[in-house]
């Protein structure tokens, strides 16, 4: 008897050293604790793009379909280099997300990334004419929105 209610006893232990109870929350509640609401800040780059909707318009469709553009925005420091990867990865035929993977997360530039994905491309000049279509896009896209301020449009 004295060995069944120790196996008992042990069992119950472990059982209940196993399940967390969080303060101010009972063993039974089924109700989860609360969390606090955390609320995530956009970067520039990002509210760049909800400022300037004709550009935004203009990198979702150069975007794989049902690609969150705030999503794929997020990470980078500065629009050009945003645009100019959507732009490499049109250009390349390569996935703007292994792109990004590396400029943002490995801290390599365009011309490195696009050299470690495409060695035998000429990745300097790549990259170069990405960005020089990035920085002519960018222009264009902000003449139109100040065209359509000026006229009251917007």
């Amino acid at each position: 008897m004295q060995r069944s209610f120790l196996a008992f006893a042990i069992a119950a232990a472990i059982v209940l050293t196993a399940v967390p109870v969080s303060a101010g929350q009972r063993a039974g509640s089924s109700t989860p604790p609360r969390r606090a609401a955390t609320r995530v800040t956009p970067s520039p780059v990002q509210l760049e793009l909800r400022r300037n909707r004709v550009l935004a318009d203009t990198l979702q469709v150069r975007l794989p379909r049902s690609t969150d553009l705030n999503a794929a925005a997020g990470g980078f420091r500065r629009l050009e280099l945003l645009v100019a990867a959507i732009t490499a990865s049109n250009n390349l035929g390569v996935p703007f997300f292994e792109l990004k993977r590396r400029i943002v997360n490995d801290g390599m530039t365009l011309g490195q990334a696009i050299q470690d994905m495409r060695p035998r491309s000429r990745y300097w000049d790549e990259a170069r004419r990405a960005e020089d279509d990035a920085a002519a896009t960018i222009r264009m896209s902000e003449a139109v929105v100040l065209a359509s301020e000026r006229k009251g449009t917007r």
